[in-house]
């Protein structure tokens, strides 16, 4: 004869509870709902943006190395943000580039320590020694 047994009432509670915990912790943002990712444009210069710990930050500004200006930090950048790599020129409308074309340059950050820093990046000639920035990009990062 097989025995049935009965689950009591507590065990079903419990079990619920224990997934409710579960649940917030693996859904918990400690970091008060920053993204992960934040990709910014020309038509953000200015503003103040806010990303995770451990997230990225994506700037791309328009460029058109044929004239021999370029974009690059101007000053260190802030010691929540860490440079990946060197920034990639993107030509656009072609995989290839293309004399005379303009298209893009994508600076990659990783949100590394908590804090709020600057960014600011020069649109310039590298080979021009004292002459200031033709253009400016500048972003204040919270880093949470």
């Amino acid at each position: 004869m097989i025995r049935l047994m009965r689950a009591s009432p507590w065990f079903g509670f419990l079990a619920i509870a224990f997934a409710a915990a579960l649940l917030a912790v693996a859904c918990g943002d400690d970091d008060g709902g920053a993204p992960d990712t934040v990709r910014l444009g020309e038509a953000d210069n200015g503003r103040s943006v806010t990303v995770a710990k451990g997230g990225t930050v994506i700037v791309t500004l328009p460029s058109n190395p044929s004239t021999g200006f370029s974009w690059a930090v101007v000053l260190p950048a802030p010691a929540q943000l860490e440079p990946q790599g060197e920034p990639k020129y993107v030509p656009s409308g072609s995989t290839t580039p293309v004399v005379g074309a303009g298209g893009t340059e994508v600076f990659t950050f990783r949100a590394r320590a908590t804090g709020t820093g600057t960014l600011e990046l020069g649109y310039a000639r590298p080979f021009e020694k004292g002459v200031p920035p033709e253009k400016t990009f500048r972003v204040t990062v919270d880093v949470r």
